[in-house]
């Protein structure tokens, strides 16, 4: 396809168990004009035999590999090295869009008179979607709003985390941007922030028409030091590369770099107990004795979360099988038909 709409990123390792029903999603769009550019990141299960099998029925999905794994950002840059579509949309390896996702974000950018279109996550756990969670949640507004890298950098306390969201951007506005290879968290939330400040424009649909798979281990997953860490560094390279930030703004980079510190010295106390580095965690403890009650409240959850009743499930077909009336039921959740 010479000059597909949309060119659908899709990096992956090790999702053969979710890969056919997230491709399908994207290959059954109301706007068939896409190509998907499936870059695998030296998966050892299935994925690429799979990917491969399904792209000699269908010529718009399109395979690339690695030798090696070098994280999602190297994944998903390897596919912007050869998209050719007017639009850039994200999607996860085990995730699943709604049907007429792409053509609605395609139809909303344009009359935004944007660069890049997002729209709301709903959760999807254990394949069901339980109690209409979604990204947004209670933040989530009535109408589109636009947003800025002060609206990534300086959210309050109870904002949702948009470096989760997935944009589709106008290939023409990334301007040669590309994801960081030297981190494997928050890669796509510096993305964002660089995107926007490059000049950029950026809007939030309230709807979702995006599942996004939560999975139990990535419910109870706890960053690394070395990760906290990465992030710090990421923020602090920003005030080098972009001189002229405001007064503002470097204020809220100076106020999110002193924000990150008090998890990186609880993970780092963390990391230290479970390696039984008892002497180390004593000394984080000795230097940060308020680390003890988040101890000891982290270790309350996990008790209470042992019997605490399953919540009911909102949804009892499996997504994979929806149709338009079935997405319609979830309309709660930010989910239009």
């Amino acid at each position: 396809m010479a000059n597909p709409t949309v060119s659908v990123i899709m990096a992956n390792y090790n999702a053969a168990q979710h890969l056919p029903v997230a491709v399908q999603s994207v290959l059954a769009q109301s706007l068939s004009d896409i190509e998907i550019l499936f870059s695998d990141d030296a998966s050892t299960d299935a994925s690429v035999t799979i990917a491969q099998d399904i792209a000699t029925r269908d010529p718009r999905l399109q395979v690339i590999t690695s030798p090696h794994n070098a994280g999602p950002a190297a994944a998903r840059n390897r596919a912007l090295t050869r998209a050719k579509g007017e639009w850039i949309a994200v999607v996860d390896s085990d995730d699943i869009i709604h049907p007429q996702r792409l053509a609605r974000l395609v139809a909303a950018a344009e009359q935004l008179e944007t660069d890049a279109i997002a729209d709301d996550l709903t959760y999807l756990i254990n394949n069901q979607v339980q109690n209409g969670a979604t990204l947004l949640g209670t933040a989530r507004q009535s109408v589109p709003r636009e947003l800025t890298a002060r609206t990534f950098i300086a959210p309050s306390a109870d904002a949702p985390k948009l470096g989760y969201l997935k944009a589709m951007i106008r290939r023409s506005a990334l301007r040669g941007l590309t994801y960081r290879e030297d981190i494997r968290i928050g890669e796509d939330h510096d993305f964002y922030v660089r995107f926007l400040l490059n000049g950029g424009k950026m809007h939030l649909l309230p709807q979702s028409y995006y599942l996004y798979r939560r999975h139990t281990l990535s419910l109870s997953h706890r960053l690394h030091p070395d990760d906290i860490m990465a992030m710090i560094r990421v923020q602090d390279d920003l005030l080098t590369s972009y001189p002229d930030l405001s007064d503002d703004l470097r204020a809220d980079l100076a106020a999110r770099r002193t924000a990150l510190q008090e998890p990186l010295a609880f993970e780092t106390l963390a990391d230290n107990l479970r390696q039984k580095r008892i002497g180390l965690a004593l000394a984080n403890i000795l230097r940060q004795p308020a680390l003890i009650s988040r101890l000891g409240g982290v270790i309350w959850a996990r008790i209470l979360r042992q019997f605490r009743p399953t919540p009911p499930r909102q949804t009892t077909t499996d997504p994979s099988e929806w149709t338009l009336q079935d997405w319609a039921q979830v309309s709660a959740s930010g989910i239009p038909s």
